[in-house]
């Protein structure tokens, strides 16, 4: 074959492949040659500049404003991805492939509970390799007028495992008990005991954190604005599954915290944060500030702000 056919050839797989994003086999069957020669003439593609592969300037942004942020804030495993369209997709893309790195590197993961997380959880795909052999729930997720659906908790990790092929361990109880007698029977009992011993032994764990100002306990029955107006007036800005923090990190107690079923926090283990939106600035500032996180997912809208926070 000529140098003018060659180039002809290298520059329609070039197209296939990296304009309508056809797959190798594909490629091979619109062009009469086998799959292998088709991945042998992309590195031939690269290797003549055929296409050059460039990172946007835009993107190179966000690894200097990881670096920024770890230096600010000390957290030890960052990811911070373009705010776009909807931040929302972004982070849980970004947080399904950490959680399917989580897989091959530790044995259990202890999971908490909030919407992005359950997105992010959804579109874990099963690495080739794995560590993990269990999932651990950290919270209670029984809820009064919440039914179970793809965004509950219980149902999250339920298909989670279920995708994995590995064990999953629910706390089935109430996230917050009507009462404290009603707790404490409950962490007491075998079962219950058994699972969140679990949960407070995991390896690692990925969580969401909860915004005091438009908490969702409120819209899950669990409490009433005024329990939340309460814990605002006390210096609450966020919780981890009901154990409710201020600005600086320490801890606010409450009557609420009392009638909790869940793991202890802090967690004796690496803890990653899903979180991302105006809501979730303070609540991230202080759970880095009380040390109940060591790595988060977030935007970079969300980033900005929490080191504008950090500055101010």
């Amino acid at each position: 074959m000529d140098e003018h056919l060659n180039n002809s050839l290298l520059t329609r797989i070039a197209w296939l492949y990296y304009y309508e994003d056809k797959s190798q086999q594909e490629i091979g069957e619109l062009l009469g040659i086998p799959r292998i020669k088709v991945v042998r003439l992309l590195k031939v593609i690269r290797e003549k500049k055929i296409v050059e592969i460039k990172i946007a300037r835009r993107y190179i942004s966000l690894f200097e404003l990881e670096k920024e942020f770890s230096e600010a804030t000390g957290l030890s495993d960052i990811t911070i991805v373009p705010s776009g369209g909807n931040p929302g997709d972004n982070v849980a893309y970004a947080a399904s492939l950490r959680f399917a790195d989580m897989c091959k590197r530790y044995e259990s993961i202890g999971l908490g509970s909030s919407r992005a997380l359950s997105a992010s959880l959804a579109l874990v795909e099963a690495p080739k390799k794995m560590a993990v052999k269990r999932i651990v729930s950290l919270t209670g997720s029984t809820m009064p007028n919440y039914a179970v659906n793809a965004s509950n908790p219980s149902s999250s990790g339920i298909l989670l495992s279920r995708s994995l092929g590995i064990d999953y361990f629910h706390i089935w109880a109430p996230a917050i008990a009507s009462t404290r007698e009603t707790a404490l029977l409950m962490r007491n009992d075998h079962v219950l005991a058994s699972i969140l011993s679990m949960a407070n032994s995991v390896d690692c764990a990925m969580i969401g954190l909860g915004s005091v100002k438009n908490s969702v306990l409120i819209g899950r029955g669990f409490i009433t604005a005024k329990d939340a107006e309460e814990l605002a007036a006390k210096g609450a800005v966020g919780d981890v599954f009901t154990h409710f923090f201020a600005l600086d990190g320490t801890k606010i107690p409450s009557a609420v915290e009392e009638r909790s079923v869940t793991a202890d926090v802090p967690l004796r283990c690496p803890v990653t944060a899903v979180a991302y939106g105006e809501d979730k600035v303070l609540p991230i500032v202080g759970a880095m500030r009380g040390r109940l996180i060591s790595g988060i997912v977030t935007d970079e809208k969300t980033a900005a702000a929490v080191l504008a926070v950090l500055r101010g």
